[in-house]
């Protein structure tokens, strides 16, 4: 029996060496592969290449593309440039712009501002500066200086009274002849319009007839000038005496007439 129980004795204590000595081996193999793990944590890949994490942050290198960066940087000055060209381009464009509508809508000392035929002038001439601007010049009043009078219109350094009564054409001539002047010649399309548009829709007698003193019995102006522009509109009406209708269009506006009517008149006067 005592032998037995020493042999039993024997056998745990081999046990329990054989078990502490394994797990001594086990602590050292635990050990040992934690002090791997922690020398380089990627130590069980075969290649770093093979996966996205495969080498630390700390060594990683990144490769950029430095052939786009200087092609960038010519576009952007070539933008530049060519933005600044456009800005100059529209600088310089309004400048004229500017220039050429002060050159336009200027006026010039004394002489009338001349409309279209839509708009009536919007200034006369202005006796007492037209004196001394060409006295200043020429030491003398100028023929082109002298003043209208009351009630006469200046246009392009000619006189015009739009009369306010009515009398036939003959009477109509000796009274504008009274105020030293005559029925009025219209020679040139800015009369025409100029006179058509300044009392609206009235008749007025001007200085054009072909009476029985005419041996050519075609039109002419009392001046004895031959017509040559010419603004008719209807010729179906008799007459010797021409009239200018305000109510027609300028471009046809003269029409004959009974030289015995009672009608306005336009006076002319340089």
């Amino acid at each position: 029996m005592a032998n037995t129980k020493e042999v039993e004795v024997e056998l745990e204590e081999i046990a329990t060496v054989e078990e502490n000595k394994e797990k001594e081996d086990q602590g050292k193999e635990e050990a040992k592969e934690e002090r791997v793990y922690e020398g380089n944590i990627y130590s069980t890949l075969t290649s770093a290449s093979e996966h996205e994490y495969g080498v630390p942050s700390s060594t990683r290198s990144y490769t950029v593309n430095k052939d786009t960066s200087p092609d960038i940087q010519r576009k952007l000055r070539v933008y530049r440039i060519v933005s600044l060209v456009l800005f100059v381009i529209c600088v310089l464009l309004l400048i004229v712009i500017l220039v050429l509508f002060t050159k336009l809508t200027g006026t010039q000392p004394c002489q009338e501002v001349e409309q279209t035929a839509k708009s009536p002038p919007k200034q006369e001439c202005d006796f007492t500066k037209c004196q001394e601007l060409y006295q200043e010049h020429y030491q003398q009043p100028l023929r082109m200086c002298v003043e209208c009078g009351k009630g006469w219109l200046r246009f392009e350094n000619t006189c015009y009274f739009l009369s306010h009564n009515r009398l036939m054409w003959q009477q109509s001539r000796e009274e504008c002849q009274r105020m030293g002047g005559d029925l009025a010649v219209i020679t040139n399309e800015r009369v025409q319009m100029y006179l058509s548009k300044k009392k609206g829709n009235l008749h007025y007698w001007i200085g054009l007839s072909h009476v029985a003193m005419n041996r050519t019995n075609e039109w002419m102006w009392i001046n004895n000038t031959a017509l040559t522009v010419r603004y008719w509109g209807d010729l179906s009406f008799p007459g010797e005496c021409a009239i200018l209708a305000g109510n027609e269009p300028p471009e046809r506006s003269w029409r004959p007439s009974t030289c015995s009517l009672y009608l306005q008149y336009i006076c002319q006067k340089m």
